[in-house]
């Protein structure tokens, strides 16, 4: 901020509370410049193939100018309109939405392989009928398998990062008295991960903790991780 020219555009695709998001916009505006938000949908290698979904807010001037850059690297850019902490309420949405999906499916399948049905089998089913998107294909192929490795070769999306989102989500929803019960189970859960030394893992890596909860040894996952 402090060496950004008068009228220059910072376009911030970090995933940040949006009141961090509209106290920047206000200094940035004292500067004589614009902040935009823009965080992004896509772990990195979908954002690699262009198939990232950007999400945009703040003042329209700034935003014109960012919305050429970004359509030039995505599928979409969604413009959320002046608020500079709008689009990051969605993304946080999104990403509180992700973590229920793999608080689920972790649950159900080790329903499943608890009562002696194969776990990847019965996604595999799922993920083809009647949950047949890429939120339940991907994190449903992880969780199934075991497959938690994120590192600099196969980047995904780390477990602390996760719980930083999360946290995220609840600060924001007390802010706005928004009762979210969900959150507060996949706060502990991502915390107690956190705990055991699985921040370095995909978020996915949650889906152990559930497995654990139902008694099922899941160390050699922990020391060894698989890739997808």
């Amino acid at each position: 901020l402090a060496n950004l020219a008068p009228g220059g555009v910072h376009i911030s695709c970090s995933t940040v509370s949006p009141h961090t998001s509209r106290e920047l916009a206000d200094l940035h505006k004292d500067k004589g410049s614009i902040y935009v938000g823009a965080p992004v949908f896509a772990r990195p290698d979908g954002v690699a193939t262009k198939n990232g979904a950007w999400l945009l807010s703040g003042n329209s001037v700034g935003v014109d100018i960012a919305r050429p850059i970004l359509e030039s690297t995505c599928r979409g850019v969604h413009d959320f309109g002046e608020d500079p902490g709008a689009g990051n309420v969605v993304k946080l949405c999104g990403n509180f939405m992700i973590a229920c999906a793999i608080e689920g499916i972790g649950e159900s399948l080790t329903l499943a392989e608890k009562n002696g049905v194969d776990r990847e089998a019965v996604m595999q089913m799922l993920s083809s009928t009647i949950f047949d998107c890429l939120i339940y294909k991907g994190y449903g192929n992880r969780v199934a398998g075991r497959k938690h490795l994120q590192d600099v070769e196969r980047p995904g999306f780390a477990l602390e990062l996760g719980l930083k989102d999360v946290t995220l989500v609840l600060d924001t929803a007390h802010r706005s008295g928004t009762p979210m019960p969900f959150g507060s189970v996949l706060h502990d859960r991502l915390l107690s991960s956190l705990a055991k030394g699985r921040g370095h893992l995909d978020w996915s890596a949650a889906g152990l903790a559930i497995s654990e909860d139902a008694g099922v040894d899941v160390q050699d996952f922990v020391k060894n991780p698989r890739p997808e």
